[in-house]
């Protein structure tokens, strides 16, 4: 199977394509780093998350993060005007709620921003999603295909999931169950943005009525 994407270099789609690219590299790379000396840590100093050296640890990832997470939420947000709303308006939105969320840093701290801007960015993919699968909204694609769409609005929502996850759901008992949605979503995208015929042909022979081939 040949997977085609229709995106020529040097327009808008491209270049909004590198720059998610990057940014989710970077964001993989400080998760990594942040798992890795959380486990060095833990192992050399295991009372260490009862201490003021686990904030600090917090404090500095979330700084650390800080600017990534608002480019990537960028990144995804400027993926919707030729979804739902003209280009002109969403940036209009867009810089509202992030002067929104640098009030909010100003006012509280790094954490509640982010949160409050990972937030924002969850409902507004989970509604493409959701419209996506309904096949209304007038949204549009690069890509034609209702499996391929419905995939791509997957990998949108659970990539937000995770990075909210991560940034605030670290020390939370529902962590593992937001991780484990965020995998969810992922996982089915990808299936589906990448197989969407042999995903067409499971759901028609699992259709009521469907007789087998």
């Amino acid at each position: 199977m040949t997977l085609e994407l229709n995106i020529k270099p040097k327009t808008y789609d491209f270049y909004l394509m590198l720059l998610t690219s990057a940014v989710l590299v970077v964001i993989g790379l400080v998760c990594l780093y942040g798992i890795g000396y959380y486990t060095y840590t833990n192992e050399t100093a295991p009372q260490w998350t009862q201490t003021q050296m686990y904030g600090d640890y917090i404090d500095s990832m979330n700084q650390l993060i800080y600017p990534f997470v608002v480019l990537l939420l960028v990144a995804l947000g400027l993926c919707i005007p030729k979804r739902i709303v003209p280009r002109q308006s969403l940036l209009a939105a867009g810089t509202g709620i992030l002067a929104a969320t640098f009030l909010i840093a100003l006012i509280t701290n790094i954490g509640t921003s982010l949160a409050f801007l990972l937030a924002v960015s969850i409902v507004v993919q989970a509604a493409v999603m959701v419209l996506t699968m309904l096949g209304r909204g007038g949204l549009t694609y690069e890509r034609e295909g209702y499996f391929v769409q419905t995939g791509s609005s997957m990998l949108h929502l659970g990539t937000v999931i995770f990075v909210f996850d991560f940034v605030s759901m670290r020390t939370s008992e529902l962590h593992l169950g937001v991780f484990w949605v965020a995998t969810i979503l992922i996982t089915v995208g990808t299936v589906l943005s990448f197989y969407p015929g042999e995903a067409g042909n499971i759901a028609r022979f699992l259709r009521p009525g469907s007789k087998s081939p």
